[in-house]
């Protein structure tokens, strides 16, 4: 049996019959097998007792020290023992305090375990060791119905466990193990995350000793050497994302960025991966637009950066300007026109169904309140729009030569954003498969928090299946473009294509 199938075993032991708190058994049993010091946080009745329990039961013949209340005082041979446990602790108690105090400075031959119910922020600075707790374990106060049930069913098998003798830990091997895992090396990935956490607790007004990173990365490398590696993965770094740093604003802050660091590290050779989404939508509607709008040259003006066509239209007694894109004209697309402050406005929704001919539909509200009116228009989520009316565009010239030079160079434009996009999004798409592949390779591994890692799974599934649909939509634009050619260059005949040239004002009492 190598290291790790007997470390297998012993975990499965140990969280035996523990619903949805393993994790918690397994980060704690890690840490005092390192002889770090830990602090278990959580309200009576909530299973600290039995936590103990199971992690004192994988060590072979451990002699146990227990103080707290009611509990004899420090004695003088406390080096002699491999586990000294602070039940119910309280930094009230000034004789605990004081023994806590001076254990902890001298415990390299000591494992311990400090519980109790006053949150560690208050608890464990008042009792002034806040530097050297090498994390706190905060067990949840409730379980899910279903672990409920699964607690209840079982409890009547008795919730000690004995541990097989064979399993268990000597003294011995946990001083050997110690040392090799003091030899592990910590890659450029595991370096990066602890820098990147580092900086998240400096933001966030989190003091962390380096004595404390030290512990932290040492528990790092024994998670890889118990898993029978000579070098750490992030996986092994998952434990600095949960609730161990003590403080309730200071657990949300750093595994809230905590998963934003491990994702920056998983696409690090695919940082576009970390942008915003490429919208080959977009694409698709421009090449559609090119391919199969007419060759009119409109009457334009320059506004928020691109071209745009110019309407005016009556509402609530005020003439007020909109600007329609000019991509939009001849799509079946709906969308927002600008108003005169440059904004996109929401209230108003255009669509030319194909034509040059502008279809106008509004925010029954403003039929009274005007367009001008002060409107947070972010809530604007759910209007229901009602049609207002339609306008023709101005034409300048049909078939236009210059409209025609300019589709060409709009053309060769968009086969190299094309070819650019494909090449990127497809090597997106085999970078994401050999990430996911490599990252379930480490689906077993001990001391794994599975929660993290199918979150993150997810995330990288989610992440290929939407890359994937932007490379299908990129091949329809491309294929699109390449039946495309100059003898297509030519008006379509626009149904209901405006031949009037003058623009016309909307106005609902008319």
């Amino acid at each position: 049996m190598n290291l790790r199938q007997r470390f297998t075993e012993l975990l499965a032991v140990i969280t035996k019959d523990i619903p949805e708190r393993e994790y918690y058994v397994q980060l704690g049993f890690l840490t005092a097998l390192i002889r770090e010091p830990f602090y278990l946080y959580g309200r009576p009745g909530c299973g600290s007792s039995l936590f103990i329990r199971r992690i004192t039961s994988a060590f072979k013949d451990a002699k146990v020290l227990k103080l707290g209340k009611n509990k004899k005082q420090l004695p003088e041979n406390y080096n002699d023992y491999n586990l000294i446990i602070f039940e119910n602790f309280s930094p009230g108690d000034e004789q605990n305090k004081n023994s806590l105090q001076f254990v902890i400075h001298d415990h390299e031959h000591n494992s311990i375990i400090i519980s109790g119910n006053q949150k560690p922020e208050s608890a464990l600075s008042r009792s002034e060791v806040s530097d050297q707790v090498t994390l706190t374990i905060m067990l949840p106060d409730n379980i899910s119905s279903d672990a409920l049930c699964k607690l209840l069913q079982n409890y009547s098998t008795g919730s000690n466990v004995t541990v097989p003798p064979e399993i268990a830990i000597s003294t011995e091997e946990q001083d050997q193990w110690i040392q090799a895992i003091s030899k592990v090396t910590l890659s450029a990935n595991t370096l990066a995350v602890i820098g990147k956490v580092a900086e998240t607790c400096e933001k966030n007004g989190v003091y962390v000793s380096i004595r404390k990173w030290l512990a932290l990365s040492n528990m790092i490398k024994a998670i890889a050497f118990l898993n029978g590696r000579t070098e750490t993965k992030l996986i092994d770094t998952f434990f600095l994302g949960t609730s161990i740093w003590g403080r309730s604003a200071s657990n949300t802050a750093i595994s809230q960025s905590y998963r934003e660091i491990l994702k920056t590290q998983l696409y690090k050779n695919t940082p576009s991966l970390l942008e915003i989404p490429y919208d080959a939508n977009d694409l698709l509607m421009r090449v559609n637009h090119l391919v199969h709008s007419s060759n009119n040259l409109y009457e334009t003006k320059p506004f928020n950066g691109e071209k745009c066509l110019a309407y005016r239209i009556t509402i609530a007694g005020e003439s007020v300007p909109l600007y329609a894109p000019l991509k939009y004209i001849e799509t079946d697309a709906d969308f927002n026109p600008y108003n005169e402050l440059r904004q996109i406005e929401k209230r108003v929704r255009c669509n030319y169904h194909g034509t040059s001919n502008c279809t106008i539909s509004i925010d029954p509200q403003v039929r009274t309140s005007g367009l001008r009116s002060s409107v947070n228009q972010s809530n604007l989520t759910t209007i229901k729009f009602e049609e207002f009316g339609t306008l023709p565009t101005y034409i300048l010239r049909e078939n236009a030569p210059e409209i025609i030079e300019e589709k060409k160079v709009l053309r060769d434009t968009l086969n190299a954003e094309v070819k650019e996009a494909m090449e990127r999004e497809t090597a997106n798409l085999v970078a994401l498969r050999n990430t996911y592949k490599l990252f379930n390779e480490s689906k077993d591994d001990l001391f794994c928090f599975a929660q993290m890692f199918y979150a993150v799974q997810e995330d990288i599934k989610v992440q290929f299946d939407n890359t994937a649909n932007i490379v299908k939509t990129i091949k329809n634009a491309s294929d699109t473009l390449s039946s495309f050619s100059n003898n297509m260059l030519k008006t379509p005949n626009l149904v209901g294509k405006p031949q009037a040239p003058e623009k016309k004002h909307i106005n609902p009492d008319n």
